[in-house]
């Protein structure tokens, strides 16, 4: 290559950046773009008064009483499978690593002779009532801190509620269950379905039974028209007449919807 060819080539690379120089600085002159402070968007969140407030979910807490209302012993059983390993709970069992569990709601902790508690478990002052015996099998070292029971504990409400009912069971005298009232409006509310399921059987019956009355009034009708053209000292030539008139009559028994 000569010189010529290389002044070419540099003058041509020069151009282009020239050129790539101009346009970044035009375009820097023409647009003024807006730096924030904070770099990032920021997310309105509604708050919870004012009139554009969002609706709020209102969740219902069930209490325990009702919980145990609607337990199911036999599904307590199943779940009573998870303290099988350090419980028994049939009347006279041993103690296994845990104390055996017979008779257990109702009388106080630490209150098996011959097991070993902890000394945190017998200075607690417990008594196992339903209250404290759920609060304990949620979190048994919240309850009583120092436990020697290893047992993280059983998150659903309706799991804690069926065990209980298995526990009331295992017992010579099982304690009555908390007493529970449904609300007025829930009674109110219950009453009304029946009722209205009440009202589409009974609809549902008389429409059953119209169309039963309203076949064999068809059927009588039907009868009756066909032997008309048959009634001695009818003229041959009333005939459609006749016929037209039965059929007013059928339209008249039936109700014209047949």
């Amino acid at each position: 290559m000569d010189g010529l060819l290389w002044n070419k080539i540099f003058g041509a690379v020069l151009a282009t950046a020239l050129v790539i120089f101009g346009i970044r600085e035009l375009s820097h002159t023409l647009v003024h773009p807006h730096i924030p402070d904070h770099p990032g968007y920021a997310v309105e969140v509604a708050g919870s008064t004012g009139a554009d407030a969002g609706p709020v979910e209102v969740v219902k807490v069930i209490s325990l009483a009702e919980l145990l209302a609607s337990a199911s012993v036999s599904s307590g059983e199943r779940v009573a499978k998870k303290c099988a390993a350090c419980h028994t709970f049939d009347k006279g069992g041993a103690n296994k690593t845990g104390p055996n569990l017979w008779n257990l709601v109702g009388r106080a902790a630490a209150g098996v002779d011959g097991f070993g508690f902890s000394s945190a478990m017998s200075s607690s002052g417990l008594t196992w009532d339903f209250e404290t015996l759920n609060k304990y099998l949620t979190k048994p070292k919240e309850l009583v801190p120092g436990t020697a029971m290893s047992f993280a504990g059983i998150k659903k409400d309706k799991d804690r509620a069926n065990l209980l009912a298995w526990i009331r069971s295992q017992s010579d005298a099982p304690l009555d269950l908390p007493a529970f009232t449904a609300p007025v409006e829930e009674i109110v509310e219950a009453a009304a379905e029946m009722a209205g399921d009440a009202a589409e059987d009974i609809q549902t019956a008389a429409i059953a039974g119209s169309e039963v009355i309203g076949d064999a009034a068809e059927a009588g009708a039907d009868d009756l028209l066909d032997s008309l053209p048959n009634v001695s000292g009818v003229d041959p030539t009333h005939e459609a007449a006749v016929e037209q008139a039965g059929a007013e009559a059928l339209d008249e028994i039936t109700g014209g919807d047949q």
